[in-house]
């Protein structure tokens, strides 16, 4: 079977003749990219299939998104010096700004000022997400499934999720904190107005042959599980639902701690969770996950983006591949893949070792 057979199976519930492997190369070549060491032949989306072809590894990152968004009335502005970006959002009712700070040493950037701290600043988000306007587009999907051919399957993102929006753009954890004491009406119609400004987003996923959709939320147990119980558990469903009826299986990010968040996520009634992050990185034991997980849910991950890099190596990497093939291949639910990314200072070499590993191990 090809990578992208591999995949598809596990997601409809067949056993493959081995157990998948998919790596998310995107910060691994991004840092190469600007630091000038990507060879050539990687650098086009063509090169990226090629890069997972050359290292025997899935291709699922391609993000493709399959819609094009406007904003009525609403100016983006941004500058950068130094390295440093301010962000300003400009509408009739209001301005917020926001402030990034790039790391050449992490090839990464992190917010340094958050857009949102406030009730007014809460009403320009609303005003944002109810100025949306959504088109279906899906020149970028059509040309990325095709580009991926049998290494894999390009994965169809939607905008994350209101809670997950608030955390990872607008707010952060310790002004979200404070929003829902201080402010907890004004909050909930802000969210409900994120998850309305996602509708045509979703109808354009609808309207799109991809068999799979991933909520791209970024979920870390110890931060998210209370938010999401109480805020976002009734999206998830509606989105699942909506989802599955048109014929799509439907999985979730998940690439921090597993153990307090894995169970209700379940509850949603997703098929997938990716970016498992068990120990020695994440809090839960590659023993442990499907006694966590239920006997249906499709995992995804396992291997730690932190072992591709020093102090680990190829013996810690063969373990590791081990528990997980001894514990999860023979239910057929589980599809290997590095969780979350392979970083910067990676050893690309471990990417193919591990691809050969697996196939050795499952045959």
């Amino acid at each position: 079977m090809t990578f992208r057979e591999r995949l598809l199976a596990v997601l409809s519930g067949r056993r493959p003749d081995v157990m998948p492997w998919f790596a998310d190369l995107t910060y691994w070549c991004y840092a190469r990219q600007l630091a000038g060491t990507l060879p050539l032949e990687y650098e086009s989306e063509e090169g990226f299939v090629k890069l997972h072809r050359d290292h025997h590894v899935g291709y699922y990152l391609g993000y493709a998104g399959v819609w094009s968004t406007r904003h009525e009335n609403v100016e983006v502005l941004s500058e950068t010096e130094g390295h440093v970006t301010r962000t300003w959002w400009k509408t009739p009712v209001g301005e917020i700004w926001s402030e990034t700070r790039f790391l050449p040493q992490t090839a990464s950037s992190a917010p340094t000022r958050w857009p949102v701290s406030t009730v007014e600043d809460l009403r320009v988000v609303r005003y944002i997400a109810d100025s949306t306007q959504v088109t279906p587009n899906y020149e970028q999907y059509e040309l990325l499934n095709r580009l991926a051919g049998d290494q894999g399957h390009p994965t169809v993102l939607p905008p994350r999720s209101p809670v997950s929006q608030m955390l990872a753009q607008w707010t952060g954890a310790t002004n979200l904190a404070y929003l829902t004491v201080d402010a907890p009406e004004e909050l909930e119609r802000t969210l409900e107005a994120l998850g309305r400004a996602a509708d045509g987003v979703y109808e354009a996923i609808v309207g799109c042959d991809t068999p799979f959709v991933e909520l791209g939320d970024n979920l870390s147990g110890e931060v998210a599980t209370r938010l999401v119980e109480q805020y976002q558990f009734d999206y998830y469903v509606r989105r699942v639902e909506q989802l599955h009826a048109a014929g799509k299986k439907v999985g979730v990010h998940l690439d921090g701690t597993v153990r307090p968040i894995l169970p209700l996520l379940v509850k949603t009634g997703i098929d997938f969770v990716e970016a498992i992050t068990p120990k020695p990185v994440g809090d839960v034991a590659v023993e442990e996950l499907r006694d966590l997980a239920g006997p249906d849910l499709i995992l995804f991950g396992g291997l730690p983006g932190a072992m591709f890099a020093p102090p680990f190596g190829r013996a810690q990497i063969r373990r590791q591949v081990e528990l997980i093939v001894e514990h999860h291949w023979e239910d057929g639910k589980f599809i290997l893949g590095s969780a979350d990314q392979v970083p910067p200072n990676g050893d690309i070499g471990l990417v193919k070792f591990v691809g050969e590993l697996v196939e050795d191990l499952c045959s």
